[in-house]
């Protein structure tokens, strides 16, 4: 699928927002924490121009993906939201404190592709925990509330609502988020070990075998968002070479 611009897929800036409780501690663990924070942020988009995509609320971090006309309007939202939602969980645990663990996590979604697989991401969150077999099942990520209240964007991205359910059921994690950055690191390590032991090669046959290192190298850039320079240094080759082999 082409690249194509934030500005041609919804709006001007998308991003996918991963807020977590200070020290992973379980901020959401209740339903009326959930509930609490879901209807803040329905509250205060509208004050800041923000329009909720998709979102998962998680015992000790939550999923939000954001659209835009300015990146400014989504940092004072957010600041907004957990500043609240802070004082609410303060106040309810008779506690001081701080409540999140340092600033939010963004990553900006490049194009129709990212932003469909984020989408399955973010739903498929409890699933991946164990939480429910389905995503659809869950009652605090917005499932439903995507389809109905984004119905421009759902038309572009899936046919119907049968071939939505299904992508869910096919897809448990099409964009990986950076929850804990070691364990992504592992995770890619791991990707390309396999990936050598499955093709009988080792590291240097393929940093010298282009037709050998563009499967992997794309995969890495899809599915974890590496950049060409990160891309490289996972590869141990230079990133004009994945450059390159990617055009």
């Amino acid at each position: 699928m082409p690249r194509i611009s934030r500005e041609s897929l919804i709006g001007k800036n998308v991003f996918h927002v991963m807020t977590q409780g200070i020290k992973k501690e379980n901020i959401f663990k209740y339903e009326r924490k959930k509930y609490e924070y879901i209807k803040l942020m329905k509250k205060l988009k509208d004050d800041y121009n923000i329009k909720l995509i998709s979102y998962c609320m998680m015992d000790n971090h939550a999923h939000i993906l954001i659209n835009t006309s300015k990146i400014k309007s989504m940092t004072e939202f957010m600041h907004k939201l957990n500043t609240l939602y802070g004082i609410y969980y303060n106040k309810s645990l008779d506690r001081i404190g701080y409540v999140f663990r340092n600033r939010f996590e963004t990553q900006p979604i490049i194009n129709i592709s990212y932003l469909h697989n984020c989408i399955l991401y973010i739903h498929n969150n409890p699933v991946k925990a164990g939480i429910c077999e389905n995503a659809k099942q869950y009652k605090f990520s917005s499932y439903y509330y995507f389809y109905k209240e984004n119905n421009n964007i759902f038309k572009r991205l899936f046919k119907n609502l049968n071939e939505y359910n299904m992508a869910h059921k096919r897809a448990i994690r099409k964009v990986y988020l950076i929850e804990d950055e070691d364990d992504v690191k592992r995770e890619i390590v791991s990707e390309i070990t396999e990936y050598l032991r499955l093709n009988k090669r080792n590291k240097i046959e393929l940093k010298a075998d282009k037709e050998l290192l563009k499967p992997i190298a794309k995969r890495l850039k899809n599915i974890y968002g590496l950049s060409n320079e990160k891309n490289g240094k996972y590869l141990d080759v230079s990133r004009e070479k994945i450059r390159y082999i990617l055009k």
